[in-house]
């Protein structure tokens, strides 16, 4: 019982503080269901004749799922960055629409023939026309006046021209969507009407006032001042209480940090040397088995920086050099890929990782793993290789039925059909089954004094790898029928949650694992250290992921909570600075012996992203002031990249580093091949901040500025990318997607050559060279 004292206080304040955040949460969700944007039973113009059933919306909602638009253009926002913003495009359509009907019925002329005077008057009474709430929650019934019904056809008629014989589309096939489709959740009828009433419904509820307040259901989003849809005053005020909220925590924090000394204290001092570590040591079959997990990683992540590109170009020429690939990989399959691809190879390598440690936890060799490793390679081929498969059959057209299942999912980051992620959820629970067998019975060990703390350290990472599969079993609520307000609700559970909180936890508590095996900072102060971490990360990054909120069509409750804790966020992450300078401190302190050179460079650049890229990029786009305007610009694509690319990225790279290094023969990782890994880490690092800093936030200004002075639809039109400044910043990309690509190559080169030169699998050899191992302490000089 007394082994566990030194941690009481912080085990109870972690367990105190996640079952708040995550109340709050799920009450803010609740909250958020209740106030979502009623979906009629139909829509009717004044004399009741049926315009748009809750059929035909739903069916319009799966159409823009399964052709997967969601990575083409976005919807409230969210999605991709080609395309337009749905929501805006069809909101300005719709009021236009209004207007020429006035124009003709008052004036008897087209509304741009008529003065200014007498267009500003149309203008205003559209505005207030279409602000008021004329939905009748008895009889779940949406009313139109004429006017708006006129507004209605022509955003329709609008749509048509957009979706069939669309040339104009960059980066899309003619035809793509087939008028009259057959499957799961698609009613009779012309399948471009059903989309564009999916589109004009999204219009309607960002632009009529919620009843009895005078803001709409998205909070007045999109910026349209024709619309009416002007910034809320909350999100003024809540932007500067975030900044106030951020200088106090950093207050706060900082006090604590320094107070109890939560961080990791080294082993060594630089007078006496490292430690010395010896990576030569016999491995067993699981451990070998890991190493094709690690090639897998790294031709995924070439195939997605690859379809990166493509998509680059496809911002620039809707062909890619005179080829017409849009019809075989079109933008929006590309970009479903892309996004797929990097949570498949950064799993996979964390998720090998995890396989490896498992006999440096139990010494020895549980029975069998072999067998469940190789289970669960070809599980992840066929989750990879089907998935691929099916969103490429399906936004071809030649899924038909059962396209949610095994085609397009229709949501960003989660775009699997549902029996892919099933599948991949089965595969991470297997994941749990072999870590399982080795972490659980080293749990269960007595151990007293540095025993004990080992245990704890090892209770922590086994923990954090239970949270992946399950935080990922929100995607299972998501149905293609599902109101978009819940869906996204539980959608940014994966994106945010998921791919930024739970795996920035896991990322912390592996790198603290992995500093004590080397013996390079002392048991008790990492396992301290990562209890503080944990704790910043979740406890702010749990009610920070309200900033997904703010527009959804959701509560205003989270332009309070969501602005603070968003700021609240970037706290953390910055601390995590710290961090790399210890990891840059043991690089340098090194001599050239030192086996684990490659991964600290990339420990290094992990915790500077994760201050550049995730914080300070983060916290520029997510203040409601700037959100409001920015989403869904480029600059949070440069958030994107640099957060998944420079944090996620640049870690499963250290980590494959470091076991490749340990499973593979010493006679591969010669003076010349530690100088390619450096250069790759340059190399990786120079692309992805020219990409960040020379392309993308260069044109998310443009854009902002863009949004600003004529809207937020404006800013989103393709014609954006073909003004002369933005077309050359987008093809001044090349070169640092070329000096990406070259780093990756290179790391592809070095996995392969390490690969072919393995150690042999010596399971008895490796338990009884175990004991010997974790009891070397003597430094090197």
């Amino acid at each position: 019982m007394a082994t566990r004292k030194p941690y009481s206080r912080l085990t109870k304040v972690l367990v105190g503080m996640l079952v708040v955040v995550f109340s709050i949460l799920l009450a803010g969700g609740w909250l958020i269901f209740k106030n979502e944007a009623p979906r009629p039973a139909q829509i009717v113009d004044q004399q009741g004749n049926v315009l748009i059933s809750k059929k035909t919306l739903v069916s319009g909602q799966a159409v823009y799922e399964k052709y997967g638009l969601t990575d083409y253009g976005t919807y409230l926002g969210n999605g991709s960055y080609l395309g337009p913003d749905y929501t805006a495009e069809a909101l300005h359509h719709y009021i236009e629409g209004m207007h020429s009907y006035y124009a003709q019925k008052l004036y008897h002329q087209p509304f741009k023939q008529l003065s200014e005077i007498k267009r500003e008057g149309i203008i205003g009474k559209t505005r207030h026309e279409i602000r008021e709430n004329r939905y009748s929650q008895s009889d779940q019934t949406l009313t139109l006046t004429t006017a708006q019904v006129a507004g209605l056809r022509a955003m329709q008629a609008y749509y048509r021209k957009a979706f069939i014989n669309n040339p104009k589309q960059a980066g899309l096939p003619e035809n793509m969507i087939k008028l009259q489709e057959k499957g799961n959740f698609l009613t009779k009828g012309n399948k471009v009407n059903q989309l564009s009433s999916f589109f004009f419904w999204g219009a309607w509820m960002s632009s009529t006032n919620r009843p009895g307040r005078n803001f709409s259901y998205t909070n007045n989003w999109p910026y349209d001042l024709e619309a009416g849809n002007t910034m809320p005053a909350e999100a003024m005020i809540w932007t500067a209480l975030s900044v106030a909220f951020l200088v106090a925590g950093v207050g706060v924090v900082i006090y604590y940090q320094r107070r109890y000394h939560f961080d990791m204290q080294a082993t060594y001092t630089t007078e006496a040397g490292m430690p010395l570590i010896d990576p030569d040591q016999p491995i067993t079959t699981s451990q070998r088995k890991v190493a094709k997990f690690f090639v897998i990683v790294m031709v995924l992540f070439l195939i997605q920086i690859m379809l990166g590109e493509l998509m680059a170009h496809y911002y620039v020429e809707n062909e890619f050099f005179g080829l017409p690939l849009q019809n075989i990989w079109p933008f929006n399959l590309a970009k479903t890929w892309h996004l797929q691809l990097v949570i498949f190879w950064i799993a996979t390598s964390w998720l090998a990782a995890g396989i490896y440690i498992v006999p440096r936890v139990l010494g020895r060799e549980p029975k069998r793993q072999g067998i469940l490793v190789d289970t669960l390679f070809w599980a992840l081929i066929v989750v990879v290789g089907g998935s691929m498969l099916g969103e490429w059959g399906d936004i071809l057209g030649f899924i038909k039925k059962q396209w949610w299942l095994f085609g397009h999912s229709g949501w960003e980051y989660i775009e699997m059909g549902k029996f892919w992620q099933i599948l991949f959820i089965i595969g991470m629970l297997l994941w749990i089954f072999i870590l399982w067998r080795g972490f659980v019975p080293a749990m269960r060990r007595k151990m007293a004094g540095e025993g004990a703390d080992r245990t704890r350290l090892v209770t922590l990472l086994f923990f954090g790898s239970i949270a992946i599969p399950a935080f990922y079993l929100a995607s299972l609520f998501i149905m293609p029928n599902s109101h978009v307000t819940f869906a996204d609700y539980w959608r940014w559970w994966i994106v945010h949650l998921w791919v930024e909180g739970i795996f920035e936890s896991f990322a912390v508590i592996l790198i603290g694992y992995l500093m004590v095996d080397m013996k390079l900072t002392t048991v008790r102060s990492t396992v301290r250290a990562l209890y503080f971490q944990i704790t910043l990360l979740l406890g702010t990054g749990v009610i920070g992921m309200g900033h997904h909120y703010f527009w959804e069509g959701d509560h205003s409750i989270w332009l309070a909570l969501g602005a603070c804790f968003s700021a609240l966020e970037v706290i953390p992450l910055c601390l995590l600075v710290w961090e790399a300078y210890t990891h840059y401190r043991v690089y340098r302190d090194t001599t050239g012996s030192f086996p684990y050179k490659g991964t600290f460079m990339f420990l290094v650049s992990t915790g500077l992203w994760n201050a550049v890229g995730a914080g300070a990029l983060g916290f520029l786009i997510n203040a409601p002031a700037i959100n409001y305007f920015e989403h869904g610009t480029q600059w949070t694509s440069a958030h994107a990249h640099g957060s998944m690319a420079g944090v996620y990225g640049m870690f499963s790279i250290a980590i494959l580093l470091y076991v490749m290094r340990n499973i593979s023969q010493k006679s591969v990782w010669t003076p010349k091949v530690e100088k390619w890994v450096k250069w790759a880490c340059i190399a990786l690092n120079v692309g992805l901040a020219g990409m960040v800093f020379a392309t993308l936030m260069p044109v998310g200004y443009i854009q902002l500025k863009d949004a600003l002075t004529n809207g937020y639809w404006h800013a989103r039109l393709t014609s954006f990318y073909h003004q002369p400044l933005v077309s050359g910043l987008m093809w001044g990309r090349m070169p640092w997607d070329l000096i990406f690509t070259a780093g990756v190559v290179i790391l592809l080169v070095v996995v392969v050559y390490a690969f072919f030169h393995l150690k042999p699998a010596e399971n008895k050899k490796m338990a009884a060279a175990h004991e010997t191992f974790d009891e070397q302490t003597t430094p090197s000089h």
